[in-house]
């Protein structure tokens, strides 16, 4: 079963990518704009009809909000890409990239409303300024900070390609191993260093902490719409549950970007095991992965 599910992911990232270089994203981008407009009407009046006090508004209010969140994610971003490019060249497991993927879904909710309810009661903010520092100046900080994720990934990767060329067969002692310290001193018995599993364990959590950093940073469009209607109409706490709604409805298609990369990749990996310089393969993988992500973040700056 788990192979048939590795094939059908290598499957759809296959296509992803030919639709990607045949310029199917163009389309898409196009019809979930409409489809986001769309929904951003019916949201409105949505509200009113909440205002209004109709029965059943609010759990309607509640699924376009989802729904809107869903099409948003369908489109093209910058969380998508970062999402399923890390996975792709980073051995990290398919729980872990789900769970990165739902919680920077949540956390760019909760950037909107601390954008909002920040600018409007720390600095009176209009509409107008909440727009600007959304779409444009946060827009382009969370770019600039993808950018150097990818960059980051750059250097990782060429590291570790160096010291797989520099490093020499090392002969572990036997007792060392059998006591699971390979950190442990021959002639004291102590650690000196960390073990393996607690460096990948260090550098995952800092890894999900920069790549939810780097998506939340920016929230959605459609969020703010909500929030600033609501705010205005005092139904504070109505609009702040929408837009985690709506957090959900884009989380929905991140974690299955995720799941989708991570099991793409170890289907690759499987296949690549057979090969004589496997071991070279997933530097270089995360490598073309960062630099995947620096070429998406400046082409989307050059649009802003």
């Amino acid at each position: 079963m788990r192979r048939i599910v590795i094939l059908v992911a290598l499957v759809v990232a296959a296509g992803t990518l030919v639709v990607w270089l045949g310029g199917g994203f163009d389309t898409i981008a196009r019809w979930a704009q409409d489809a986001q407009r769309g929904f951003q009407v019916q949201m409105a009046q949505g509200l009113r009809a909440l205002r209004a006090g109709e029965p059943g508004a609010l759990v309607a209010l509640w699924s376009l909000c989802f729904a809107y969140g869903f099409v948003h994610a369908v489109g093209p971003g910058h969380g998508k890409f970062v999402l399923g490019a890390y996975a792709a060249g980073n051995q990290v497991a398919v729980a872990r990239m789900a769970g990165i993927g739902f919680v920077a879904s949540l956390a760019q909710g909760a950037s909107a409303v601390a954008l909002v309810y920040g600018g409007v009661l720390l600095f009176n903010a209009s509409r107008e300024a909440l727009q600007l520092a959304g779409d444009v100046w946060l827009e382009r900080a969370g770019l600039i900070a993808i950018a150097l994720i990818g960059l980051w990934l750059m250097s990782r990767a060429t590291r570790r390609m160096i010291r797989q060329t520099l490093a020499a067969p090392m002969a572990v002692a036997g007792p060392a191993l059998h006591h699971g310290h390979e950190d442990a001193c021959d002639s004291c018995g102590h650690r000196h260093g960390p073990e393996l599993h607690e460096v990948a364990a260090l550098r995952g959590w800092r890894d999900s902490a920069l790549l939810v950093g780097a998506i939340a940073i920016r929230p959605c469009t459609g969020a703010l719409f909500v929030l600033i209607l609501t705010w205005r109409m005092g139904l504070i706490w109505q609009g702040i549950v929408a837009v985690m709604v709506m957090a959900l409805g884009t989380a929905a298609v991140t974690v299955a970007v995720a799941a989708t990369a991570v099991l793409a990749r170890e289907g690759a990996m499987d296949w690549a095991a057979r090969l004589t310089k496997a071991r070279w393969l997933m530097p270089l993988v995360e490598a073309l992965a960062g630099l995947f992500i620096l070429l998406v973040a400046l082409n989307m700056l050059k649009t802003i």
